[in-house]
């Protein structure tokens, strides 16, 4: 079954007022929700160049607006947080949504974050399957006792989640060692879809698939989200040009960053073999392409800082009203 999510984009150059952007993004997420998509993600980083609320927060603040649709962290970066932290908030937001919760995590890339915790960067993918660990267990409701390499951790979860043994972990991931360790881990690969290299997808979708064989996991029948950049206008030249004046100058906050300076200088492959840009008809075609490389869960990005929030809204009406009826035939 093809579903179609959100990522709410809450993050917005600094000179923008933020109380209006989050009321403007409760709108767009609403009208997903009406629109019957299926899921919405929140962000998460610290110390960044644009404003951004962080995700729990903004969890809690989405549930009474999203019906039934499942809410996520897309990602967290969870070697910054302790697993008992992560353990009993996101237990306690699966009883406050009636048990809609997906765990979504990572290990980030912005070394300027890790220092700012005073967290070694090298240790990441350690501590990242050791919190796994720790909050799996407790999740279990079973009493724990956990001596590890980072954590050490005695007790009983204080909320148990709505969900039994707790939330779906999703596992954002590119290099390869980090999808290995998705497929090991995780309950799905949180596939990031902003690479401007066409031969990406084919070649970590093996690997993937190749590490569920090897932790004897099932191939077929798994959920496969893919994170996507979108913008569905029935007017392709005014959907590029919003697309150039508004992601790109997110795109180029981004390319402050050591770790991205590739974004600002592949702008055009990204354009080319990345971002889903054009009419609906267009549309539709670069995601069944997409869809026939096994993915069946897209999580869309309709919206970055300064654009019109009707404009977002229009891209959603359009993927539901008139991309999402091609894909189903």
């Amino acid at each position: 079954m093809l579903k179609f999510g959100i990522l709410a984009s809450h993050q917005w150059p600094r000179e923008l007022p933020i109380r209006k952007n989050i009321e403007g993004l409760i709108d767009l997420v609403q009208a997903a929700r009406d629109l019957s998509f299926d899921s919405v993600f929140t962000i998460n980083h610290f110390l960044g160049n644009l404003t951004s609320p962080q995700p729990v927060s903004m969890m809690a603040t989405l549930i009474p607006h999203t019906g039934d649709m499942r809410l996520g962290t897309g990602i967290l970066l969870l070697p910054l947080f302790h697993p008992v932290y992560v353990a009993e908030e996101f237990a306690s937001l699966d009883q406050l949504s009636g048990g809609r919760i997906v765990l979504g995590v990572g290990v980030g890339y912005r070394e300027e974050e890790y220092n700012a915790f005073g967290v070694n960067m090298n240790s990441r993918g350690r501590m990242l399957e050791e919190s796994l660990k720790v909050i799996r267990a407790l999740w279990s409701g079973a009493e724990i006792d956990h001596q590890g390499e980072f954590y050490n951790v005695t007790g009983t979860i204080s909320c148990p989640p709505y969900q039994k043994n707790g939330p779906k972990i999703w596992i954002g991931a590119g290099a390869r060692k980090a999808v290995e360790r998705a497929a090991k881990l995780g309950d799905a690969w949180f596939t990031p879809g902003n690479t401007p290299n066409p031969e990406y997808m084919p070649k970590h979708i093996d690997i993937y698939n190749s590490a569920l064989k090897h932790a004897g996991k099932p191939i077929n029948g798994i959920e496969r989200p893919l994170l996507k950049e979108v913008l569905v206008s029935d007017d392709p030249k005014q959907a590029r040009e919003d697309v150039i004046l508004y992601m790109r100058k997110e795109y180029k906050a981004y390319s402050n960053y050591q770790a991205l300076t590739w974004f600002e200088n592949r702008w055009n492959e990204l354009l080319e073999h990345s971002l889903l840009v054009g009419t609906p008809d267009e549309v539709a075609g670069k995601i069944r392409a997409f869809e026939k490389m096994g993915f069946n869960h897209f999580i869309f990005r309709p919206f970055w800082g300064g654009l019109p929030y009707d404009k977002a809204e229009r891209t959603l009406r359009l993927l539901a009203e008139e991309v999402r009826p091609q894909l189903m035939n």
